[in-house]
């Protein structure tokens, strides 16, 4: 049976000398593991439109298991996220998480929403980094964990311009005042925390100005990653080109 469906690639891994196995989220949330054939030749064209991201109309023929590709009709190949490998490794964790986040029979139109959303947003020069933080947010609930941002876990005070860690111990955000009772707390800044809050709670459809600095980024970033090792044990293969990129750019500053 042929189906035409559109789909963003989040995954795309060598099979072989020649060929590909992508998976696709398509328009309905759902993953599809395609075989594309020839893939890594050059002549066949294939090799451009099955790398991560590309956004199209995929044309395959499935029956049992996994379906075959058979073209793609190209609608945004987003060329400009491979560019930059510090936007392509922060673009890359967004599709790492939302693909780990569905089961192979799950339905998640949300997702599916959340990555044309966040792609979109990167393409119009907001920061992959912010976009990796909403997405790893956003499927907090996924991975079987939540996290307090918006009041002290500990005095239940909800003036937010308190706050200056969060509390592995404790489970939530903490206020300077009662700092001393985790001395092994993560301390960060109570804007980080504020915004932190706000992304959790805002649906994508009305994030529409999203400039936040990028040492407040950073903050976030560091936090909520830090959040998914301690909570769910999930070490993503893209921050491995994340840390070096950070120590890459630790290395430069210190000379």
């Amino acid at each position: 049976m042929l189906i035409k469906q559109k789909g963003i690639v989040i995954k795309s891994v060598d099979y072989g000398e020649s060929d590909k196995i992508i998976t696709i989220l398509n328009e309905h949330g759902a993953k599809v593991p395609l075989m594309a054939r020839r893939a890594k030749k050059n002549k066949t064209g294939l090799q451009a439109h099955t790398q991560l991201f590309v956004y199209g109309l995929f044309i395959y023929s499935k029956w049992k298991g996994m379906g075959t590709l058979s073209s793609i009709d190209v609608i945004n190949q987003n060329y400009n996220l491979r560019l930059d490998i510090y936007e392509s490794s922060f673009a890359s964790l967004c599709t790492e998480v939302i693909d780990r986040a569905i089961e192979n029979d799950e339905v998640s139109q949300f997702n599916y929403q959340l990555l044309s959303f966040v792609l979109q947003k990167i393409s119009n020069g907001v920061s992959a980094q912010l976009m990796s933080v909403i997405v790893l947010l956003k499927n907090m609930a996924k991975f079987g964990f939540s996290a307090i941002f918006d009041h002290c876990v500990l005095t239940k005070n909800t003036d937010q311009s308190t706050l200056a860690a969060y509390s592995f111990k404790y489970d939530g955000a903490i206020a300077e005042s009662v700092i001393d009772q985790d001395p092994h707390a993560f301390k960060l800044s109570n804007r980080a925390l504020y915004l932190l809050s706000i992304l959790q709670q805002l649906p994508v459809s009305k994030m529409n100005n999203l400039n936040i600095h990028s040492d407040i980024v950073d903050e976030m970033s560091e936090l909520v990653i830090l959040l998914y090792k301690e909570y769910a044990g999930m070490y993503f293969k893209s921050q491995k080109l994340i840390n070096q990129l950070h120590r890459l750019d630790n290395n430069i500053e210190d000379n």
